[in-house]
């Protein structure tokens, strides 16, 4: 096996993936969200969360990482420390939008399709971040099915 890691990689062997939509934020780093995809649930989110609400602590906001706000709806790695959900510190989270009628997912770095670590798969469908000058986005299909075969190909090896 390769020593190379691939474009989120880290992120998605140490933690679980979920998409959510946040509902309330009852203090700093504090969200409520209700779960509208489970991609991955192996560090402490339930598979069968679909639909219902977890609560975990977000990743801080400082220079080069925004934070989640009520209303965002997002792809978070997340993972359980002590019997609790976290946010992954660095850039834990990806915001979903529609741009141009199509859904697709924030990631907090500029002109990302330049970076060696992201595939041909990926580079294809990323672009500059319309609103954004320090951030790519990336269409969320080809997105989710990248991170699905990544989850796959990790959860294969770990067996």
């Amino acid at each position: 096996m390769s020593n190379v890691k691939s474009f989120l990689s880290d992120k998605v062997a140490n933690c679980d993936l979920v998409m959510v939509e946040i509902v309330e934020s009852p203090q700093p780093q504090s969200f409520r969200a209700r779960v509208k995809r489970v991609y991955a649930a192996r560090k402490g989110v339930d598979a069968g969360s679909h639909g219902s609400e977890l609560e975990f602590v977000g990743g801080p906001a400082h220079w080069g990482q925004a934070s989640l706000a009520v209303g965002d709806t997002a792809l978070v790695f997340l993972k359980s420390v002590s019997g609790r959900l976290y946010e992954e510190a660095w850039h834990g989270h990806m915001v979903v939008e529609q741009i141009d009628g199509e859904a697709y997912a924030v990631f907090q770095h500029r002109e990302l399709w330049l970076s060696p670590d992201v595939p041909a798969s990926l580079r294809c469908c990323l672009r500059q971040d319309p609103r954004r000058p320090y951030a790519s986005v990336a269409r969320l299909d080809v997105l989710e099915t990248y991170l699905l075969a990544l989850i796959e190909q990790m959860d294969h090896g770990a067996a």
